[in-house]
């Protein structure tokens, strides 16, 4: 983006914007006919550094899927996780298949799976998800609140992180990062 889209959006002038880039605040570049441009990642990072709030415009959204046969835990997770992090735009699914639906026509960025369900368990899910060429690449996170090997057969079935429950927002928010989807917040780390 120019120095005058990044000074609009974040409501300042553009000079400033060229200032900061100049003196190595905000990482930029030059096109070759010497114009400054700024990626968003490095925009959002000088906001985050400054403490200074990053508008709506520049926040990516992770769309979460949550497949759990329990109504309340999906409920409350969802509402957790989206008062913690306004990045996640968290959808609910209430059972393997209708997980495997909702992946199908929603297409989410990583799916939070419940190992323990009725019918098509959390590992059979994983299963035919990674077993999918057109899903294989979406991150799996397993939780069980069940002790025994579901962690193991989770993994080997795919998931790349294994959460017991029950977890918290701080679990899911970790995991989200271990797997590369949700990049922590800078004032965070």
């Amino acid at each position: 983006m120019t120095a005058r889209e990044a000074a609009r959006l974040i409501r300042t002038g553009h000079v400033s914007v060229l200032r900061w880039v100049e003196s190595g605040l905000i990482e930029g570049y030059r096109t070759p006919g010497g114009h400054v441009r700024i990626r968003k990642t490095a925009l959002v990072g000088f906001l985050r550094k400054q403490q200074m709030p990053v508008p709506k415009e520049l926040v990516e959204r992770v769309k979460l899927l949550v497949i759990d046969d329990e109504p309340h835990y999906l409920r409350a997770l969802k509402q957790l996780l989206q008062q913690q992090d306004a990045r996640l735009d968290v959808e609910l699914a209430s059972s393997g298949h209708e997980g495997l639906l909702r992946i199908g026509t929603d297409r989410p960025r990583v799916v939070l799976l419940d190992a323990h369900m009725p019918r098509l368990d959390g590992i059979e899910t994983c299963q035919l998800l990674k077993d999918n060429a057109a899903t294989a690449d979406i991150p799996v996170i397993g939780m069980s609140g069940r002790g025994g090997d579901f962690g193991d057969r989770m993994r080997a079935a795919g998931a790349a992180v294994f959460l017991p429950k029950p977890i918290s927002a701080r679990d899911v928010l970790s995991a989200l990062e271990a797997v590369g989807v949700l990049p922590m917040l800078a004032t965070e780390e």
